[in-house]
């Protein structure tokens, strides 16, 4: 009867351990170009996109560049973001103006994972930005995982932006 007690009080108290590496950067790649080799991409942010950026997230962009994948119209980006507490990892791919996919790589929080399911991700493809900075469509939250749920929407957002910038930089380039 006490070790059973016992046991239940350490199991009580112990941290539940969420999260891990879903994804590395060159198994994304590969799922999303296949054997095509993709251009590498360097976006610098300007103090006008830096603007521009902090105003969506409605936090600080501390990036001076951020880099990216792209072949045939289709970005990948890899972001990462804070969510309660520590960072959460994500690819994103966009084409234009729209969220093709959108995955967790690596999830290093205590609880809120649940993000990385595809029931969840499904939601956020052919999802656009709208003039005001918003998603087009609603996205579902998970409860237990709000502050999760609220990066991936600002990474998603993020990255629709970047992906705008972007194809801006490509077709003054040609």
């Amino acid at each position: 009867m006490i070790r059973t007690f016992v046991l239940a009080s350490l199991f009580s108290v112990m941290p539940v351990l969420a999260g891990g590496t879903y994804f590395t950067p060159d198994q994304i790649q590969k799922e999303v170009y296949n054997e095509v080799l993709p251009s590498s991409g360097t976006l610098w942010i300007t103090p006008e996109r830096r603007s521009e950026a902090e105003a969506l997230l409605g936090k600080n962009l501390m990036q001076a560049r951020i880099r990216y994948k792209y072949s045939d119209g289709r970005y990948l980006w890899t972001l990462s973001e804070i969510g309660k507490e520590k960072p959460i990892t994500f690819a994103v791919v966009t084409t234009p103006d729209r969220i093709e996919r959108i995955e967790v790589m690596v999830f290093r929080e205590v609880r809120g994972d649940e993000i990385r399911l595809p029931q969840y991700t499904a939601q956020y493809q052919g999802l656009s930005l709208t003039e005001d900075g918003q998603l087009s469509g609603h996205v579902d939250g998970i409860s237990g995982a709000t502050y999760s749920v609220r990066t991936m929407q600002k990474i998603a957002k993020l990255a629709l932006l970047l992906q705008r910038w972007a194809s801006e930089e490509h077709a003054s380039a040609t």
